[in-house]
């Protein structure tokens, strides 16, 4: 039975700030109500220690633990009949939703120049379903309990060095977090291209700030059990293949007031990826290890070759984002997918301190060598692979705290795809209209 928790997450968040802002108090509890903000008396919740605040520590500097739920609802309208799935045998169904993600950890900074990351998937949530043809009945899948990230980072003077569990941060809007994007699904390419956190090494310039920024990392591309269900919980490192790793570089320039917005950078992104999955029996072997249902052991980025330059602008409450990117000899797709090449451009507009409009338009192409983000074709009866993919994005956010806005947000958007050819097997690639809407904390 599905659990429709949307709501009451809303109400829960919406009521402790009303509890919050009417009840007086000191101390760590909650403070005068002249002085009172629900925004940092709910950060303060999570944030443990702080021996600024606190008292002086010469060993522990920082304790904070996180949460991060992020719930969704979403509606297909795809053009042509019979387009979705269990139509034909009257179980239908149009809409989806679930949990996104629920993740939970804590951070600790020690010894001023150390710190440590932890991060974990919470499983037994309700994930997407998908419609079981054999049966007739739409199956849930649920989210897997799994280690996400796991990482010690130390801060050198103008180095930072970190090792673990941690996500490769190639292409702009897989750089941005989940909590941070402005729409509720990243870019079809970035999605087909990017990795997942992964086993690494990594170094990179400390200060965000500088003139001249970099990154370089070194990464295995798979990881976990080799069993299903709860025991593939991707702790344990896993070689899938003989040449296991691929490695990123970027390079990033500051060039605020060189350009038409008052701050600005430009970032350039490549990754190599040492496996040779090639030829067709070798993708199906590849199709074997990840399989669907997120139980995927492969971690890797999807292409052998994956570059992008990215530009990020913005002036007062404009912004603005631009990617070109392209994979070359794409991994896990049918035989005669080569190279795939994409462009995203992102303006919004924050036209009050809690409303943001944003439009993106994307495009990807490349003979049978896009491939669809599930999430957009889950209940359709389109093919998951196009020549061409094009799309058109209209959504607003609403920041529920002003002080701190992806702590706890409200996201809408509506989509119109388009595909242009078909996948190996002459299935047309999908088209139609998309309605979504989520809800996501960050704390």
């Amino acid at each position: 039975m599905k659990t429709y928790t949307l709501p009451v997450i809303g109400l829960m968040t919406l009521g402790a700030s009303a509890f919050a802002a009417a009840a007086p108090s000191t101390g760590n509890s909650l403070p005068a109500r002249d002085n009172f903000s629900a925004c940092k008396w709910l950060g303060d919740r999570f944030k443990w220690f702080n021996s600024e605040r606190d008292h002086k520590n010469p060993y522990i500097q920082e304790f904070n633990v996180s949460l991060r739920m992020q719930y969704g609802l979403d509606w297909i309208d795809p053009n042509g009949e019979g387009r979705v799935m269990g139509e034909k045998e009257g179980n239908g169904r149009r809409f989806n939703d679930e949990w996104r993600r629920f993740r939970a950890g804590f951070n600790m900074k020690f010894l001023n120049n150390f710190k440590i990351n932890n991060v974990w998937n919470i499983g037994g949530m309700d994930g997407l379903e998908s419609y079981n043809a054999k049966t007739n009945t739409w199956d849930t899948s649920d989210l897997t309990y799994s280690l996400y990230e796991l990482n010690l980072e130390y801060k050198g003077g103008p180095v930072t060095y970190a090792i673990g569990k941690i996500k490769p941060r190639i292409t702009g809007e897989y750089r941005t977090s989940s909590s941070a994007i402005l729409t509720i699904e990243r870019s079809m390419l970035v999605n087909q291209l990017r990795p997942e956190t992964n086993y690494g090494f990594q170094v990179n310039n400390s200060d965000k700030k500088d003139k001249l920024g970099w990154a370089a990392g070194v990464w295995l591309n798979g990881n976990g059990g080799t069993g299903t269900g709860t025991f593939n919980n991707r702790i344990e490192p896993a070689f899938n293949s003989r040449d296991n790793c691929f490695i990123t570089g970027t390079l990033s320039y500051d060039t605020s007031n060189d350009v038409f917005l008052k701050k600005s950078r430009l970032w350039l992104d490549y990754a190599h990826n040492f496996t040779k999955w090639g030829d067709d029996a070798q993708n199906k072997a590849y199709e074997k290890l990840t399989g669907y249902g997120f139980k995927s052991k492969y971690q890797g980025t999807g292409a052998r070759d994956v570059v992008a330059l990215t530009w990020e602008g913005s002036e007062g409450d404009f912004s603005l984002m631009t990617e070109v990117m392209a994979g070359f000899n794409v991994i896990g797709m049918k035989a005669g997918a080569e190279n795939v090449f994409g462009v995203t451009v992102m303006p919004s507009y924050k036209f009050t301190p809690h409303w943001e409009g944003v439009v993106r338009y994307q495009m990807a192409a490349g003979s049978n060598a896009v491939k669809w983000e599930k999430r957009y074709t889950q209940n359709s009866t389109y093919s998951g692979t196009s020549d061409c993919m094009q799309a058109l994005y209209l959504g607003v956010n609403y920041y529920i705290f002003e002080c701190s806005p992806n702590m706890a947000k409200i996201m809408a958007g509506i989509e119109y795809a388009h595909s242009n050819g078909t996948d190996a097997s002459r299935q047309k690639g999908f088209t139609g209209w998309s309605y979504n809407i989520a809800f996501r904390t960050n704390f």
